[in-house]
């Protein structure tokens, strides 16, 4: 495939796949000098696309049978050249035209040398970007036009079924562009309708909320008098697009008075609102004021307002606008209670629920109206919840908007102007369009200013989108092999430089020469800024309880820790194989550090006691956390803590201990505990209504005050439950089910990944009750005195109970060790982060000398040369974070 003339003018690419870490896993280089042609050089082992599309004649697929053939296990045709032709393809053209350049000469797809395709394709060239972009974009969606029929000659599939899904990822590759780049992408093309922008404005509007929301709960948790945060969200033209209901009424209209534009709505460019403020900007818009000067448009508006159904039937299709669904789990995930607010009568409350339960939205409050005016009636909806405090609301109407902020003038009232239709006070003032912002961390390669490989920095699955996240199959064969000698180094490096650190900050705080001096200098040691520790939770006098006892022996001060447990690798998407990997041998190094710090104050250091609980909670199977432990054990002497940390079995700890109850009662007391929270959520059927049944669950969770909550830890729980895959790709079937895991009425998501969903909800939700359960268990069996006396409780968690100290081995990282996999940040600091995140933003793997294909740990592309070799710099500056 040629995209060059006589007068093309080509330029250098090796700076530009330097500089862009997307482009450079998905794009390669002609081998030597680049021709004025672009053509490919037979140095580099690739196909044309061109030639690879090609269909006339039989014998024209064998190439394309080839790559085809060399797919994984249970991938379908389509599938394959979806992912290892058309993305790589897709991704190399935008981060081309994102960066104004077009590529020119003969594009190729490249081929290993057992001539499968690699994911990359291969350019003989670029040039600056003019206004050709159309031409281009319709000469590439021929060629694929072209692949798709060549690709049902070697697969029977129908054309339509394998065009379909390459049109899935032209779609995803063009969604969230920057305005810029999406500029670049305007004309008459094929790709128009795909091409996809959130404003920035908009993305600002919205996660200011959010952040709102979380810094408002976060207040609430430490002052439980608060009033929780209260988000309300209008209805009509804000979160629900009566799209249809519009276009009736305006074909009656039509029909009425002669207006023949009216006949086909769809064609219209603009579609009036509900307020008479709209009804002049939508003539406007459409040119009507213009072709009929002789209508009394003004007496229309009124007449257009009669034929806008509000019966059932009509109400049932109206549709969520988009990214509403995830907006309202961000802010239910960030702490708010989102209620409906809707000038719709109460006459309409039935058939609005059913629509709202429809889009899994039925499960919040709504508020709808007696007849009359709106705006007050709304204001005295929200002061009815006096235990809620508003944050922000959403309305399409300048009068209810109006009324808001003089009612809550400290909350942020924001104008809905849904896209596609003409509100009152369009232009007036700021708002937004949908409820759609952008994914954080920002995806690549589409022209943000922050276009550059990040760590999420989350601390749940569930507060990525994972919908529009990347799985990039292409990936694992860009990484590194370490050999045994690299990995040592690695090892050693870290372990040197905890250790200088360590004593650094031990001779800083200095020795003590009676020991409640040194227990308090012990305690500024643990609870200093490289742990992660709360003097808050764990002041000085928790410290002396504790610590005392043994530093006056002249002892070890004994610290004891719950964990880790397991790989969560269940799902894929936090970590891909369950072997522990640099994440976990940080968290030891950690404590190395912390060791060496206190030996400077206290010479006979620290003794840990990590319990490991990997079947204790949750069942699972005994080979499979056997590798873990074995594994862990090894990484403990790797890090040179033989002698300080011990790695035992929860259970047996528990066993022998003269104080814990006698472990085979615990079958009897986990029954009792299972049947009471089955017959507190009897005829809860999580399959049903997944959220309105969590909440349900929550209203009769038999739990006491200050226990863990059913509906909290079951969203816990849901994020680490095993996916068993069907076939194809493994981690891409993860993602389809978690992309929504409660929707399970979308029937626009295949039949298979709803019941799987189905499947993810009541497992977890039986999970749930088994952990909780046993949590009981070990209450009445008094688990806890194996460290509730003489010894340092360290708290994994972010927010530990008082008395507790909180450890963070991995500091910036909200992610235990053993939740994620490892990567490492821009200043090769060792952090962890989600699988599925690091993968969208393109971190590639590197393994270590074991026989697994289990990443040791993730680095951004640009720390691997071309020739999969890790950047010698890695070895020298790999340290842990200071704080």
């Amino acid at each position: 495939m040629v995209l060059c003339g006589p007068d093309v003018r080509s330029e250098r690419l090796g700076e530009l796949l330097d500089e862009d870490p997307l482009l450079r896993l998905y794009c390669a280089t002609a081998v030597g000098e680049h021709r004025a042609t672009g053509e490919l050089s037979a140095a580099r082992n690739a196909i044309p696309l061109g030639e690879l599309a090609r269909w006339e004649f039989p014998g024209d697929v064998l190439g394309l049978k080839r790559i085809v053939a060399g797919r994984a296990p249970a991938w379908t045709a389509p599938e394959h050249l979806a992912e290892f032709v058309v993305r790589p393809l897709l991704i190399t053209f935008r981060g081309l035209v994102a960066r104004g350049f077009l590529p020119i000469g003969e594009l190729g797809v490249e081929l290993d040398s057992a001539a499968t395709a690699t994911g990359r394709i291969v350019l003989g060239g670029i040039r600056r970007a003019r206004s050709e972009v159309p031409g281009v974009v319709a000469a590439l969606d021929e060629k694929l036009d072209q692949l798709a029929a060549a690709c049902v000659l070697i697969s029977g599939d129908e054309q339509d079924r394998v065009r379909d899904a390459f049109d899935r990822v032209i779609a995803q590759e063009l969604r969230h562009l920057a305005e810029s780049t999406a500029a670049a992408f305007t004309g008459d093309h094929p790709w128009r309708r795909f091409v996809h922008v959130v404003a920035a404005e908009q993305h600002e509007i919205l996660s200011r909320v959010v952040r709102l929301v979380r810094a408002r709960s976060a207040r609430c948790r430490n002052e439980p008098g608060l009033p929780r945060p209260l988000v309300a969200v209008d209805l009509d033209f804000c979160a629900l697009h009566p799209k249809q209901r519009v276009g009736e009424a305006l074909r009656r209209l039509g029909e009425a008075h002669g207006i023949d534009e009216f006949a086909d709505p769809a064609r219209l460019d603009v579609l009036p609102g509900l307020y008479r403020p709209g009804w002049r900007p939508f003539l406007a818009a459409n040119g009507l004021l213009a072709r009929f000067p002789e209508l009394d448009w003004d007496a229309l508006y009124a007449e257009y307002r009669r034929h806008v159904a509000w019966h059932r039937e009509a109400l049932l299709t109206d549709e969520p606008a988009p990214g509403l669904v995830e907006f309202v789990r961000d802010l239910e995930q960030a702490g708010a209670r989102v209620v409906w607010l809707t000038g719709r009568r109460h006459r309409m409350r039935a058939a609005t629920q059913e629509v709202l339960s429809r889009h899994g939205l039925g499960h919040l409050d709504l508020r709808t109206t007696d007849d009359g005016p709106v705006a007050g009636q709304k204001v005295a909806a929200l002061r009815d919840m006096p235990e809620h405090e508003l944050v922000a609301a959403f309305d399409d109407s300048a009068d209810n908007r109006e009324a808001l902020r003089a009612a809550f003038p400290a909350a942020s009232v924001v104008a809905a102007r849904p896209l596609g239709f003409t509100v009152d006070g369009e232009g007036t003032r700021c708002g937004i369009r949908t409820f759609e912002s952008l994914p954080q961390p920002v995806p690549l390669g589409r022209g943000h200013s922050a276009d550059a490989p990040r760590l999420s920095h989350v601390t749940s699955l569930s507060r990525l989108r994972i919908g529009d996240l990347g799985t990039r199959p292409t990936i694992w064969s860009h990484g590194v092999e370490l050999t045994a000698a690299e990995q040592s180094r690695i090892v050693e490096s870290l372990v040197a430089t905890a250790v200088a650190d360590g004593r650094r900050l031990g001779r800083e705080v200095g020795a003590r020469a009676d020991p409640a001096a040194t227990c308090r200098a012990v305690w500024r040691v643990v609870t200093a800024k490289p742990f992660g520790a709360s003097r808050t939770a764990y002041p000085p006098e928790a410290a002396e309880r504790d610590m005392l006892a043994s530093i006056e022996a002249g002892a070890r001060i004994p610290f004891v820790v719950v964990g880790p447990s397991l790989k969560q690798d269940g799902s894929r998407l936090k970590a891909l194989g369950g072997l522990p990997d640099l994440a976990e041998l940080a968290m030891l190094i950690r404590l190395r550090q912390l060791d060496e710090a206190v030996r400077q104050i206290h010479p006979p250091g620290i003794a840990v006691r990590a319990l490991t609980d990997a079947s204790h909670f949750r069942f699972r199977e005994p080979r499979r956390y056997a590798c873990y432990h074995r594994e862990l054990v090894a990484q403990v002497s790797s890090a040179g803590l033989r002698d300080v940390v011990a790695v035992e079995d929860f259970d047996d700890a528990a066993d022998a201990h003269p104080r814990c109850g006698d472990r085979t009662q615990r079958p009897e007391l986990l029954a009792k505990h299972r049947d009471r929270y089955a017959a507190a959520f009897a005829g809860l059927d999580v399959r049903r209504d997944p959220r309105a049944a969590l909440g349900e669950a929550d209203a009769r969770d038999p739990a006491g005050p200050g226990r863990p909550r059913f509906a909290e830890l079951f969203r816990s729980v849901l994020q680490a439950v095993d996916i068993p895959c069907p076939g194809g790709d493994p981690f891409a079937w993860s993602q389809r089910i978690y992309a929504d895991p409660f929707d399970l009425t979308d029937p626009a998501v295949p039949a298979e990944v709803r019941r799987a969903r189905g499947d993810l909800l009541a497992t977890a939700w039986r999970e749930t009750i088994t952990y909780l359960a046993n949590k009981h268990v070990d209450e009445e069996l008094d688990y806890s005195v194996l460290w509730r006396e003489g010894c340092v409780r360290m708290s994994l968690s972010i927010r530990p109970a008082p008395g507790r100290l909180r450890f963070v081995p991995l500091g910036g990282a909200g992610v235990m060790p053993w939740h994620g996999t490892a990567a490492l940040n821009d200043l090769c600091e060792v952090s962890v982060d989600y699988a599925i995140s690091l993968v969208d933003q393109g971190f590639v793997p590197v393994r270590a000398a074991r026989e697994s294909a289990q990443p040791w740990f993730m680095v951004q592309a640009r720390a691997v040369d071309r020739a999969g070799t890790l950047d010698p710099a890695v070895f020298d500056r790999i340290r842990l974070r200071s704080k």
